[in-house]
């Protein structure tokens, strides 16, 4: 059996009923789409809009299949099995004497559009992509011929001419090719329909027939198939499918062939080439109008985005310079362990030590910690002023810079200088805090009361048994108990060299501890200071930062307006890339074949 193929252009794959066309119109018609309501928001010249809008419009126009063939040929039934659908019933037809146009619409219903013709509009999906003319058989009315041929001929992408496989011959299909084969032969094919009901032999010698007489009365051959459009339907609409069904329907070349009419449409995919580039031109438009203002909210961004970076280089520049108060606070917390020493030194004395003051360990950590808060208090306020200093004038450049930079002025007090007296309170407060927290964390108090208690009952010891001894040396020598007198006076003696010993030794111990707490607390109260100071820092930059904060909002505002679009316009121009790696070649082909 010898078929015709179309022209096809290897751009497209061949499926089922032009799968790939109209994805790639989907695909295209999405970016139109977007790229309308892009266009409007732009300021885009309203014909452009429009006249994408109208090439977009003619690519939406269904294909126009007529079916044409005498009765009882089985057109219903081929319509059905090509769409996978019950939708051109004999039941369902308001009448086989009229022209059938079936179209889409949400509700079943037909119109009567003239005494010929009737609409039939039908729920039916595919029907949004193919309009259907279903005619009454050519061996009936004859004035339905010139109707088909004046209305529906002129517009069809395709024409299936039906034959029953039981009588192929009947003169009117004949007569009617004739009268429109040399205007519209390329639109013609033909189906040799009912094909279960021959033998594969049979079926054979009629497509033979049909194309010899074919090429006889028209001299050329036309695409021919034989199909069983009953097996074919049941197998599409069974639920299990039936792949034997829709071998023997043969139906597969017929809907490969259709598909290729659908794909290789030269006007419709010139439209399409049509559409795509008005799409490119209107795009390169947008991203003009719109690239204004991409490129103010990037440098806007940029811009802002630059306060953090310079008011932590800023920062660093401050602390570097407020280093000589950090060795201040640690000069003046040495300084005040020194001047707390003679306190401890009294302590130290013999007097002392068989009768301590119970208040001496907490005045000593009194005097520390006065002496040093007060040193602290002192030269914080440098600091902070010395901070306020830098951010005043990071702020007097920065803030100038933006009010030029967005032409407005920024609203931040009476006199127009921010109020940073809160900020500068809060380094104060802050090391202040901090280092008292860091002073009550010695816990001289506690040790220094344990060790100087532990000293005295020490010496009180020693004491006690110097006095013991020696009283019992006197009352030996009154008893006239010699030697044994002068072992109790030496035992006494050695008592009080003992107790002597253990006081110095404590002494020295107490001085050790006292220094190595001191130190050994030194750098971690400077850390701590250290740390508060720069955090207190750090919050004065941020208040300096959110100064800004009311054109950071007009940069979110803008943002939200325009970066939608501009996502909006990568999204388009990605579909449109895709579209041209798909097009091109077709423009190609089509170039060439022309």
């Amino acid at each position: 059996m010898k078929v015709v193929d179309p022209i096809t252009l290897a751009t497209f794959k061949k499926d089922p009923l032009g799968k790939n066309y109209f994805q790639t119109r989907e695909k295209l018609s999405g970016a139109v789409r977007a790229l309308s309501g892009l266009a409007e928001d732009s300021g885009v010249n309203p014909a452009r809009i429009a006249l994408l809008k109208n090439l977009m419009a003619n690519l939406e126009d269904p294909f126009l299949f007529v079916v044409a063939g005498e009765v009882n040929a089985g057109k219903s039934t081929l319509l059905n099995a090509l769409f996978g659908d019950d939708f051109c019933s004999t039941d369902v037809i308001p009448t086989t004497e009229r022209i059938a146009f079936f179209k889409h619409g949400k509700e079943a219903h037909e119109f009567d559009f003239s005494d010929e013709i009737v609409e039939v509009f039908r729920p039916n999906e595919f029907l949004k992509d193919f309009n259907i003319v279903d005619t009454p058989g050519t061996n009936s009315i004859e004035s339905h011929h010139q109707k088909i041929t004046e209305q529906f001929l002129p517009m069809a992408d395709l024409v299936l001419f039906v034959f029953s496989v039981t009588n192929p011959w009947g003169a009117s299909t004949w007569d009617f090719l004739d009268r429109i084969h040399h205007q519209w032969k390329k639109k013609i094919v033909f189906v040799l329909q009912q094909c279960d009901l021959r033998t594969d032999e049979e079926v054979a010698a009629i497509l033979e027939h049909l194309q010899k007489t074919a090429h006889h009365r028209f001299g050329q051959h036309f695409p021919t198939f034989a199909v069983s459009a009953k097996q074919a339907f049941l197998a599409k609409t069974s639920e299990l499918g039936n792949e034997t069904l829709t071998e023997s329907s043969q139906i597969e070349g017929l809907e490969r062939y259709v598909s290729g009419v659908v794909e290789s449409s030269e006007t419709r995919l010139t439209k399409l080439i049509h559409a795509w580039r008005a799409s490119c031109y209107v795009l390169g438009e947008v991203k003009e109008k719109l690239g204004a203002a991409s490129e103010i909210i990037r440098a806007d961004t940029e811009l802002l985005s630059g306060l953090e970076p310079a008011s932590i280089i800023q920062q660093e520049r401050t602390l570097k310079k407020c280093e000589p108060l950090f060795e201040a606070f640690d000069q003046s917390f040495m300084a005040a362990g020194l001047q707390a020493e003679p306190l401890l030194e009294s302590e130290f004395k013999v007097t002392s030590a068989l009768m301590p003051l119970k208040k001496s360990a907490e005045e000593i950590e009194g005097l520390i910690f006065a002496t040093t808060m007060k040193a602290v208090r002192r030269s914080v306020g440098t600091g902070a002023d010395t901070v306020e200093e830098d951010v005043t004038h990071l702020w007097e450049r920065v803030s100038s810079e933006m009010q030029e930079h967005f032409n407005l002025e920024l609203s931040v007090g009476e006199n127009g200088q921010p109020d940073w007296s809160k900020s500068h309170e809060r380094i104060s407060k802050n090391v202040e805090e901090s280092t008292a927290k860091a002073l009550r964390d010695l816990e001289l108090k506690e040790q220094l009361t344990k060790r100087l208690g532990n000293r005295s009952r020490l010496i009180w010891g020693f004491v006690f048994s110097a006095v013991i001894t020696l009283i019992g040396g006197i009352i030996l020598t009154m008893l006239s108990l010699s030697p044994w007198n002068v072992i109790l006076y030496c035992v006494s003696v050695g008592f009080l060299i003992l107790g002597v010993v253990s006081g110095m030794h404590s002494v020295k111990a107490i001085r050790s501890f006292y220094t190595t707490t001191l130190e050994k607390h030194r750098e971690k109260i400077a850390q701590t200071q250290r740390a508060a100071f720069a955090e207190a820092t750090s919050e004065f930059y941020k208040d300096f930062v959110n100064l800004f904060e009311p054109l950071r909002k007009v940069c979110r505002e803008h943002r939200s307006k325009y970066e939608p679009q501009l996502k909006m316009i990568d999204d388009t121009e990605s579909a449109l890339g895709e579209l041209e790696r798909i097009l091109t070649p077709v423009e190609k082909a089509i170039s060439a074949k022309k």
